[in-house]
């Protein structure tokens, strides 16, 4: 598994939050689940903070009205409004405009052509993940796109991604000034998304305690070369890919 690129600079995917209908049901299933302890965000923020061993791994919001429960993931950019614009020219759509977040500066949640959101924050102030791909942390970010050309135009335009092909492998590599920065891969028959993946230590443990604590197991475990995986939802049906290392 390829860590996450921790640097956060311009055009980095830095942090990882789920939109929740119920903000107090998320934060108990994950904290169960992946041993994460939540900080009082203030009056300034709607956000709250998860941490492991006191470390920020990730945010828990409050679901816009209507809008579903989900995971994004968010990328750093220099002019939220600009990107927008460069989004919408680019052929994606603006799916919640430009928002002041009390950590600074201004969040919007895109979608690309495929309609999979994500969002854009050019908070320099704004903080991002301090630990990735350790144990109950965020090691990945792959889209799983319907049409990868159209994706590799979006991406590159928006963001100068550039995608690389892996040899013998069903996925393709992004990659930012020379480190890679997610994956890309054909959704098939799934839906599309922008994957957040977290590393964890054993695939059926959490796919049974996932199920224990009210979520559903929406892939079984699967073994590939490297990994055993499972991909869950939590009680609101946000998705959530997992992955252990195999020895």
């Amino acid at each position: 598994m390829m860590p996450h690129d921790s640097t956060h600079g311009i055009g980095t995917p830095f942090w990882i939050e789920t939109l929740q209908p119920n903000v107090s049901e998320a934060v108990e299933f994950y904290g169960q689940l992946f041993g994460w302890t939540v900080d009082d965000p203030g009056a300034d923020d709607s956000v709250l903070v998860a941490r492991l061993d006191g470390r920020r791994v990730a945010g828990i919001a409050q679901a816009p009205d209507a809008v579903p429960a989900t995971w994004l993931i968010h990328v750093r950019v220099d002019d939220t409004d600009a990107s927008i614009a460069e989004a919408q020219a680019a052929g994606g759509s603006c799916l919640l405009p430009s928002l002041e977040r009390g950590s600074g500066g201004r969040v919007a949640i895109l979608a690309d052509p495929s309609g999979i959101p994500f969002c854009v924050n050019d908070g320099q102030s704004a903080k991002g993940v301090e630990v990735a791909g350790e144990t109950n942390t965020w090691s990945m970010a792959s889209l799983h796109s319907p049409d990868g050309r159209a994706s590799q135009r979006f991406y590159g335009a928006l963001f100068d991604w550039e995608l690389h092909e892996v040899s013998g492998a069903p996925f393709s590599r992004w990659s930012l000034d020379g480190h890679t920065i997610g994956l890309l891969s054909d959704a098939g028959d799934a839906p599309a998304h922008w994957a957040v993946n977290i590393a964890i230590s054993d695939a059926d443990t959490t796919a049974a305690l996932a199920v224990s604590l009210g979520g559903t197991v929406v892939l079984e475990p699967f073994d590939t070369e490297s990994h055993r995986n499972v991909v869950v939802a939590d009680p609101a049906g946000a998705v959530l890919a997992c992955s252990a290392a195999v020895d």
